[in-house]
């Protein structure tokens, strides 16, 4: 939303926003594995308060290069935070992993969709007064700080075991397929939204973030659905249906011409049901591999994301103007993603070939 409102270089501002989400993304796996060591709670307050950086980028308008580093910060705070409190939510409950995956979930995509209005309705007030929006992870961090308890080490200090691991590789690998087609999907539809509605002459509240909302909504919707899903059905039946609902809303929206409120609630349905995947996934990833749960997590959310910033940029191009390209062109070839998707979770192993159905609760 900055670059929109400050009118900055997309190219710079896009380069700036893809380096730093893979650098940031990439750095999960390292804080995965550190928060399985008994490093948890310090990756929480620290992750938390770093990702406030990002509000601190209109004091430096006219400066790529601190924009850049302000960026930067917030993804690898980000990517602090991300693997350690999923792992966190992901073992308190080996049974209902994906009803507690979809509860963190939800407070992620709570504060996603409020985030263009929020940031746009400050800095219209007062550019100058957007990092007053940092109080909200500051107080976060510091209740993190006096109420989160210390975590002992829950991985073995030799690493994952090679025999469990390699027994669950092929699945691992499926699910990490599945995150990088549909979170390259997403990525690219929440880049490409506002300018399918922009040349659909959709209102302007619709292209401004109303389509972002419907979205992140949508999404948040199904989070807790798509947990309770994923602990009675097993991933591979949640991540089909899911995808295949999800190609079906994106193309009947890729299908329309003049923008209608009916375009919000296709957009509204493909973001409850492509958003069914990273919690099926994380929380899966975790049953097959107990007592590494933040590393799973980094594995298949920070570097799937990895591959998915790579989407914006190859859109950009398909849906320039000067190349004939359009908006619904771009995400029209993307779509071919998931049936890609589909093939991958029919390699993921059904529930009853890796986990009996009495396992106790307890955590790892």
């Amino acid at each position: 939303m900055f670059k929109t409102v400050a009118h900055l270089d997309l190219a710079l501002a896009g380069l700036i926003a893809t380096v730093g989400s893979i650098a940031g993304n990439g750095l999960q796996l390292a804080f995965g594995a550190f928060a399985d060591r008994g490093g948890r709670r310090r990756l929480l307050v620290v992750g938390v308060a770093s990702a406030a950086a990002v509000t601190f980028v209109p004091w430096a308008r006219g400066s790529y290069l601190a924009m850049a580093l302000l960026v930067m910060a917030a993804q690898i705070g980000s990517a602090a935070f991300h693997p350690s409190a999923a792992g966190a939510a992901a073992t308190l409950s080996r049974r209902r992993a994906g009803l507690l995956l979809g509860l963190f979930f939800a407070g992620g995509y709570l504060g996603y969709s409020l985030s263009q209005f929020l940031f746009t309705a400050v800095y219209h007030v007062w550019s100058r007064a957007t990092p007053l929006i940092a109080l909200l992870p500051f107080a976060a961090a510091a209740t993190i700080a006096l109420r989160v308890p210390s975590t002992r080490a829950t991985a073995a200090p030799g690493g994952v075991d090679r025999a469990a691991l390699r027994r669950v590789r092929g699945s691992l690998a499926a699910l990490f397929a599945v995150q990088a087609c549909t979170g390259t999907v997403n990525l690219t539809m929440i880049f490409l939204l506002p300018d399918l509605l922009v040349q659909r002459h959709a209102a302007r509240w619709m292209a401004e973030g109303g389509g972002h909302f419907a979205l992140v909504a949508g999404g948040a919707l199904a989070l807790l659905p798509a947990g309770l899903t994923a602990d009675r059905w097993g991933a591979r039946g949640a991540l089909t249906v899911a995808n295949l609902v999800s190609v079906v809303w994106l193309l009947w929206l890729l299908s329309r011409g003049t923008a209608s409120p009916l375009d919000l609630l296709l957009i509204l349905g493909f973001g409850v049901f492509n958003s069914v995947n990273s919690v099926v996934a994380v929380s899966e990833g975790s049953r097959l591999l107990p007592g590494h749960a933040s590393a799973v997590s980094a594995l298949l959310m920070g570097l799937p994301w990895c591959v998915a910033a790579l989407g914006p940029v190859i859109a950009g191009l398909l849906a320039d103007p000067a190349r004939g390209g359009t908006p619904a062109w771009a995400l029209g070839w993307f779509a071919l993603l998931i049936p890609l998707a589909l093939l991958a979770a029919r390699f993921v192993r059904p529930r009853r070939q890796v986990w009996p159905h009495d396992i106790p609760d307890g955590g790892s």
